[in-house]
């Protein structure tokens, strides 16, 4: 057998990918190879619902357009885990929630990019909306195995410094408190009765379940709450946090194909026209 047509090259393809590609090079598509190393915890019940995306066509990607320059800029992306298409759906939908009433959650700030794109929404619309934004600033701190897995460490997921961040959101004519530590412990600190649009990102169960109770508790009609870890396996135990939130309200999530995130809408409550 000749090994060396499935050894993969410097650029992690093998030769048969890479022939296959070229092949397919006129008509734009592609073939690509699955993860190798994925984390799939074994508590999950429906792995089998854990695919590779399904459509590999070149697909419109409205976040690389010049046009959107600024959601990209190395402010933000070296800030930030989160991919360019996922920061586009988060600029959207912070966008969509703008004449919602209430302020502005995060649960996990992180080194503070997304915040930052959350924060260029309200300046570019004038709005005096305050921001809320929730981490420990030093990665994660208490892991439940039993519902978490066993694959997190203590201190793993760090991001930047509470002063980085404070430094990178320091904008004048708009309030940003950060609170630093643990969830939920530090829901307390957030002194807001209204919410118009949450961003959660805690990747753990715990803290995960107390702010997406915490955001519903206080969610406007029409308000937005975008979930980052929703479909990630490496991070089910957010999936059942706010899979138990939302059942409990009634509530569903709708997830965006081919990333992690999902999103909620809370419908406002129908007339009764007193029927």
């Amino acid at each position: 057998m000749n090994t060396a047509m499935s050894m993969p090259s410097p650029d992690g393809k093998t030769w048969f990918e890479r022939a296959i590609n070229r092949f397919l090079s006129p008509s734009g598509r592609r073939v690509f190879s699955g993860p190798k190393a994925q984390v799939i915890p074994s508590g999950i019940p429906d792995p089998e619902l854990y695919r590779v995306p399904e459509d590999f066509n070149r697909l419109y990607q409205p976040w690389w357009n010049p046009a959107n320059k600024s959601l990209l800029r190395p402010e933000v992306t070296a800030n930030t885990l989160l991919n360019p298409q996922k920061l586009y759906m988060l600029r959207q939908l912070a966008r969509s929630s703008l004449a919602v009433p209430g302020d502005i959650f995060e649960a996990g700030a992180g080194s503070g990019g997304s915040t930052r794109v959350i924060l260029d929404v309200l300046q570019a619309a004038g709005s005096t909306k305050r921001i809320w934004s929730l981490d420990t600033f030093e990665g994660y701190q208490k892991i439940d195995p039993s519902k978490d897995g066993n694959h997190l460490q203590i201190a793993g997921c760090r991001c930047a410094s509470f002063e980085d961040v404070t430094r990178l959101l320091a904008t004048p004519n708009h309030q940003v408190t950060l609170i630093p530590g643990l969830i939920p412990g530090t829901l307390s600190q957030v002194k807001s009765e209204v919410i118009s649009f949450a961003h959660i990102d805690v990747n753990l169960h715990e803290p995960t379940l107390a702010a997406t109770e915490f955001v519903l508790q206080r969610l406007s009609p029409w308000g937005i709450v975008v979930f980052d870890d929703y479909a990630w396996p490496a991070t089910y135990g957010a999936r059942t946090a706010i899979d138990q939130a939302c059942s409990a309200r009634g509530l569903e999530v709708t997830v965006v194909p081919h990333t992690t995130q999902a999103f909620l809408i809370n419908s406002a409550p129908m007339p009764s026209h007193g029927l």
